[in-house]
């Protein structure tokens, strides 16, 4: 299809201008220079819209089929009030491993949790191992300290977490619907730790290059009660409870792992597929004196291990006063001057271009000669969080169905619907790319749908990263970020529109 009938004669309609079309020239590294087929220098416009907050009454899906992230923490801000995460999982058998020898003593119960980081950013702290040595090499430890990517909290916070089993609370199959309202009742405490807001990788090297070590996997290693292990499972050896995973589960239902301080320290989420639960052991036979060291590891990231995201200590009582009365009764008629956005369960915005203005955008291009290469909506941060996600996202809300933008130009250079938050050059906005989805209302006479944006992104199939598996398979469930934007009822550059960008002969 092509973008643009270059033989369209193009002019100017003067007689809208005055009372919404407000033309400036437009900034040719945005959008609509890659779309301009003869490079002429564009020109922009803008079309006002109604925006308000949904509640959502913060709860969201958070099961197998809507979580890839589990999210564990806690977090206040006197704009949304506090926020609470735990995620719980199925333990599985193993699927290669067995309980081996008839005596069995476990060494220690590791759970490892591995949330993304950036792995250019970090400190190193070098330590000396053999101080004095007079070989002139010396033997050398390297801690490298990682930020996380997935954080929400100020740096230099800690926070403890448990781990415990789940009690009386069956999570069902992968095919249940859970909802993150849910609460899963804990019994037995299996272990805890004090996690750092930053994950460690150690390494040793001596100072002529020779590796002693290889670096570790960054991430949070939490260690687990090594007995309550062995009575609990590997003294069964051979019990019905743990003869297959049908019978595993009802015995052993699953662990859940919860923030312990009720006081703000933060949030992080860790992919489900990387979590490990492994025992590490020693076993022989009635009659041998020896031991032989090995391990078992639970399954926990199958395609059978049904989850469960638990996000329903929600305090809104320490939120703003213009937080809670906006989801309590948004104004729908004409929008608002502060839009919140949030993850997990907490409000999205909700938008509406102005159908009259469109209208006067179609009367340009079908009977006054213009051109449309590019529409975007800007929505700027009222201030400088230090926590902020990659993306949000926007989908059709009027027919539950992505906006066209997210793959009609995917094989155009330079053009996401939804690109990444510039962290770089900090432009305080992000931007939703809609082109497609105004030329269709423009050009197509298609109706002018409702938008809603949510914090988060949309995700992709692991085997190709061009094929999105659906407008309600997003991250939403799992991001721990909030935001507040500039709404519509507002004067300047900041302003919360659509602008549009055009050209004419």
């Amino acid at each position: 299809m092509k973008i643009f009938n270059s033989q369209v004669k193009l002019s100017v309609l003067s007689l809208l201008s005055t009372f919404f079309l407000l033309s400036c020239e437009n900034d040719t590294t945005d959008i609509g220079a890659n779309l301009i087929p003869d490079k002429l220098e564009g020109k922009s416009t803008f079309v006002d819209l109604v925006a308000y907050n949904i509640y959502n009454n913060d709860t969201i899906r958070a099961d197998y089929n809507s979580l890839n992230n589990g999210l564990v923490g806690i977090y206040e801000d006197n704009i949304f009030g506090k926020s609470k995460a735990s995620f719980s999982i199925q333990v599985r058998l193993s699927t290669s491993d067995k309980i081996k020898g008839n005596i069995q003593q476990v060494d220690s119960v590791v759970l490892s949790l591995n949330p993304p980081f950036n792995p250019s950013s970090y400190r190193e702290r070098k330590i000396i191992l053999n101080p004095g040595s007079t070989s002139g090499i010396d033997t050398i430890k390297y801690v490298k300290k990682y930020t996380l990517a997935s954080y929400l909290g100020k740096a230099g916070n800690s926070m403890e977490v448990n781990v415990n089993r789940i009690k009386n609370t069956f999570l069902e199959s992968t095919s249940s619907k859970f909802y993150s309202n849910k609460i899963i009742e804990v019994g037995d405490k299996l272990g805890s730790a004090l996690l750092a807001d930053s994950l460690t990788s150690i390494s040793v090297k001596t100072s002529d290059g020779k590796i002693i070590s290889e670096p570790t996997v960054a991430g949070y290693r939490i260690k687990l009660d090594p007995e309550y292990f062995y009575q609990h499972f590997f003294s069964k050896k051979g019990s019905s409870d743990i003869s297959d995973n049908s019978r595993f589960i009802q015995y052993f239902k699953g662990i859940k792992i919860y923030p312990v301080d009720e006081n703000s320290k933060f949030m992080f989420n860790f992919p489900v597929s990387k979590m490990t639960l492994i025992a590490y052991y020693k076993y022989k036979d009635n009659s041998s004196d020896k031991y032989t060291a090995t391990t078992y590891s639970f399954t926990m990231n199958s395609a059978y291990n049904s989850m469960v995201g638990e996000y329903n200590f929600y305090n809104r009582n320490t939120a703003s006063s213009q937080f809670k009365q906006q989801m309590n009764n948004p104004d729908k008629q004409s929008g608002e001057s502060i839009l919140f956005l949030q993850g997990m369960g907490g409000p999205s915005i909700h938008l509406k271009l102005d159908d009259s203005q469109l209208e006067a955008i179609k009367d340009s291009v079908q009977n006054h000669n213009w051109a449309i290469t590019g529409a975007k909506l800007k929505f700027y941060l009222t201030e400088n969080v230090s926590s902020k996600p990659g993306y949000i996202y926007g989908y059709n809300y009027s027919q539950k169905k992505f906006l066209p933008d997210l793959t009609f130009y995917s094989g155009l250079a330079g053009y996401f619907f939804n690109p990444k938050y510039d962290f770089d050059t900090n432009p305080q906005y992000y931007t939703l790319n809609i082109t497609k989805q105004i030329k269709d209302i423009v050009e197509k006479n298609k109706p002018n749908d409702e938008i809603l944006v949510e914090m988060g992104n949309f995700i992709t199939r692991s085997t190709n990263s061009n094929e999105y598996l659906g407008y309600y398979k997003t991250t939403r469930a799992y991001e721990p970020f909030r935001l507040t934007f500039y709404g519509n009822k507002n004067t300047g550059n900041k302003k919360l529109r659509l602008e549009i960008l055009y050209t004419k002969n």
